[in-house]
């Protein structure tokens, strides 16, 4: 599933333009080092789960930038083990946040200034192997953190492909010990504040009267609701598929919340907008830049677009459009579930076969079908 090396990406078409394009941090690149437009690179990975293939050990390319980092410390590699955690003994500077937000401050000091520049910063986490160094792992009290009130029992009112997918889970038994979820939220929190405090110190480095900020996650967690933890099962519950999304910086309304839809993907359309770039000649997007509502005082967003999640990877394709989400299987097509999000923010009960919601889910079914049949795009990168 990883990006093929040759399709076409923003930090290729920037870089075309002019743009000094660097990555820090965590991509999921297989090979860890394939070239996908970005001059300067620094990875830190999760290596057990890279997913790399043959093309990877042909080049001898299954490596980071933080192994050889550690390994030239004389750290060992945790993360060589299926689990691994980082000692409790080894100091905070090793930690992967630590290391990536000092290689984000060095290539900002060292940089080119004569050049514009795209730079994205990836931490692993908040993620497994929670382990947070000290002072976060120790700085939210389990005891102050409150599981969720609905438990496994929701998932039993949902079609049987569901009910199955989520009884298959391992994580129902730490799921249902209160005291393992109040200690899981604490150490979550504790990473999460650390990544807070990395950015804080990254944007010491950054004027935000010249560039744009954007800050995104790739999923979320069940932390406990619906008796699960982490992401398992993939299906795009509101726990995984809503994330955070804010951006800053020069020409941004700032201290607004929109209902309005977006998609992780409206960023690609959203950067080459504001640096003045088009995107492929003959490619029809189905994202949008969000730069008209972003420098816009008064500007909303659609309350009605359609967003979707999950249409090739991992067998759970979602359609969301206003108020109303249709969930499906890919092999159990049958099976939907439709949830009115403004009545029923928790997802548990399934309208498909409300008569006043048939209509709504014909539709839905149908869009997403669409979309998810349409072949898979080939642009090649720019030259």
């Amino acid at each position: 599933m990883a990006l093929r090396e040759g399709f076409w990406t923003v930090a290729h078409e920037l870089r075309r333009s002019g743009y000094e394009t660097a990555l820090i941090g965590k991509m999921h690149f297989a090979p860890v080092h394939a070239q996908h437009g970005f001059e300067t690179m620094r990875l830190c990975e999760h290596l057990m789960w890279q997913g790399l293939g043959p093309i990877s050990y042909a080049r001898d390319d299954t490596l980071d930038d933080f192994h050889e980092w550690l390994v030239a410390q004389g750290f060992n590699d945790w993360r060589l083990k299926l689990g691994g955690k980082m000692p409790a003994d080894y100091p905070s500077e090793v930690h992967p946040t630590a290391w990536i937000a000092r290689e984000a401050k060095t290539f900002l000091a060292t940089r080119d200034r004569n050049r514009p520049l795209f730079l994205v910063v990836s931490f692993p986490h908040p993620h497994s192997p929670y382990d947070p160094p000290q002072p976060y792992a120790s700085m939210y009290d389990p005891a102050d953190s409150s599981p969720p009130s609905a438990g496994f029992e929701v998932n039993k009112q949902l079609p049987l492909v569901f009910q199955l997918a989520t009884s298959a889970s391992p994580t129902r038994g730490e799921a249902a010990d209160p005291a393992r979820v109040r200690a899981f939220l604490a150490t979550y929190r504790g990473l999460i504040k650390q990544i807070d405090d990395a950015i804080g110190e990254l944007q010491k480095a950054i004027d935000l009267e010249r560039a744009i900020a954007f800050f995104t996650s790739d999923h979320g967690d069940f932390s406990g609701h619906r008796g699960l933890m982490r992401k398992n099962p993939w299906i795009s519950f509101d726990d995984l598929a809503r994330v955070p999304f804010w951006v800053a910086g020069r020409g941004v309304v700032g201290g607004r919340r929109s209902p309005g839809l977006v998609q992780s993907c409206d960023f690609v359309l959203t950067c080459l907008d504001y640096a003045g770039v088009g995107p492929p000649a003959d490619v029809q997007f189905e994202t949008r830049s969000l730069r008209p509502f972003l420098e816009n005082e008064s500007g909303a967003l659609d309350l009605e677009r359609a967003v979707v999640t999950g249409t090739h990877k991992n067998g759970w394709p979602m359609i969301r459009q206003g108020r109303y989400k249709y969930v499906e299987h890919l092999k159990h097509a049958d099976q939907p579930v439709l949830f009115d999000l403004a009545t029923d923010p928790f997802e548990q009960t399934n309208l498909v076969d409300d008569r006043s919601c048939r209509a709504i889910a014909q539709e839905l079914a149908r869009r997403l079908h669409t979309i998810r049949d349409q072949s898979v795009l080939d642009i090649a990168a720019p030259v």
